[in-house]
């Protein structure tokens, strides 16, 4: 028997990724059969009318409402006695048994101690970036990663890179940590779907997809700068970029990227902002491959939805994009942030790319998507677990 999942969504919309992480975590276990799941109780903190939010209650695993049953209101109560004894009397949550144990997940705050945390860390962009971030948020989160480190418990790293990250900044760590990658669950819509979304957006017959927010780290420029490059040596490659047009922390970048590169590419730029998550995905389909410039990821899921409708992939070689395109066939990594690198990728498979979508190879990316994201619910399972147990003596290192 499987702890409870309790899990916390805080919207945020600058943050899509987030929300995306927990509904391919959710779409996992749902996968698996009904009585291998878990039960998972989401914790909405913010408002529950958002559209995300409803979206993730509509996952098949997630519990619905129990209180206004007899047995509901019981384990209401019993849970909400036993936190208040563990708040009173710490010991007692890692040593004795729960009504039902609970793992709260994504617990990013390690003075939460009373309560059975799994914690995560998405990246350690902060770590890596510094000048990316104010004083203020850099000194928070450097304090929430060192706390968290300084945990007993399991903390959830999304790669190796990441594992590998950890071990170097915090070498002496306490809190065990275990790495867990998702998978993209997005399906292939219907084909008649396609000539109307093409004509609402406008989309040329054959394009390279651009699918970030408009963030400085996500390097956009590098793109623009290979678009050039192309145009100089006669190639017109068109672009399609979908992504939020601003970034809370750089507040001019978008403006500069426009005035210095965007616009001066000489090649066909489509921006088409931030677009409902169901017509991202077509748009996916139908790009004759899709560009990752980004310079650091936690884990891209910008490729995993590439992979999920079998798309060609052309990444900056970050070695998170590395570990993703292992064994990909079609995709290609350049050199970070060298744009004559990026240009010679494209302009070498731009004659050979073909327009999407590609039904039969949408037909076999779906096949390999169904069996990774059962080993995924799998293996979230098994971090679940042990994350209800007694946490235990770890030096930071995995076997």
């Amino acid at each position: 028997m499987h702890p409870t999942l309790a899990l916390e969504f805080a919207e945020d919309a600058d943050w899509l990724g987030g929300a995306i992480y927990l509904e391919n975590l959710l779409a996992a276990l749902s996968a698996l059969p009904p009585g291998q799941r878990p039960t998972v109780r989401l914790n909405v903190l913010g408002s529950p009318a958002t559209p995300m939010a409803a979206r993730l209650r509509s996952y098949p695993v997630v519990a619905g409402p129990s209180g206004n049953t007899a047995a509901g209101l019981l384990r209401a109560r019993a849970r909400r006695l036993h936190r208040a004894l563990v708040r009173r009397w710490p010991l007692l949550g890692r040593f004795s048994g729960a009504p039902d144990t609970v793992v709260y997940f994504p617990a990013f705050d390690a003075r939460q101690s009373w309560r059975r945390n799994l914690y995560w860390i998405p990246d350690f962009q902060p770590l890596h970036l510094p000048e990316l971030f104010t004083p203020a948020e850099l000194a928070a989160r450097r304090r929430s990663f060192a706390e968290i480190a300084a945990a007993r418990g399991i903390l959830l790293l999304s790669s190796a890179s990441a594992l590998a990250d950890f071990h170097r900044f915090y070498p002496d760590a306490r809190v065990e940590p275990r790495v867990w990658s998702f998978c993209s669950s997005i399906e292939a819509g219907p084909l008649a779907e396609l000539p109307a979304l093409r004509q609402r957006y406008g989309l040329p017959e054959k394009f390279l997809y651009i699918a970030n927010q408009f963030w400085r780290h996500k390097d956009h420029g590098t793109a623009f700068g290979a678009l050039k490059r192309l145009r100089e040596q006669g190639l017109s490659v068109p672009l399609v970029c979908t992504g939020l047009q601003s970034d809370r922390r750089d507040a001019g970048y978008f403006a500069e990227l426009m005035n210095t590169l965007g616009l001066h590419t000489g090649q066909p730029v489509q921006l088409l902002g931030v677009i409902p998550r169901a017509d991202q995905i077509q748009v996916l389909r139908c790009a004759a491959a899709v560009i990752q410039p980004s310079r650091f990821e936690g884990w891209s899921t910008v490729i995993e939805d590439a992979k999920a409708l079998g798309r060609p992939v052309i990444a900056s070689d970050i070695a998170v994009h590395g570990e993703q395109l292992a064994g990909c066939a079609g995709s290609r990594l350049f050199r970070t942030g060298d744009a004559a690198a990026l240009a010679a990728a494209i302009a070498e498979l731009w004659p050979a790319l073909r327009p999407g979508p590609d039904v039969a190879g949408e037909q076999r990316a779906a096949a390999r998507r169904d069996a990774r994201r059962l080993e995924s619910a799998a293996g979230f399972l098994a971090i679940l677990d042990a994350a209800a147990g007694p946490p235990a003596q770890s030096t930071g290192r995995t076997p």
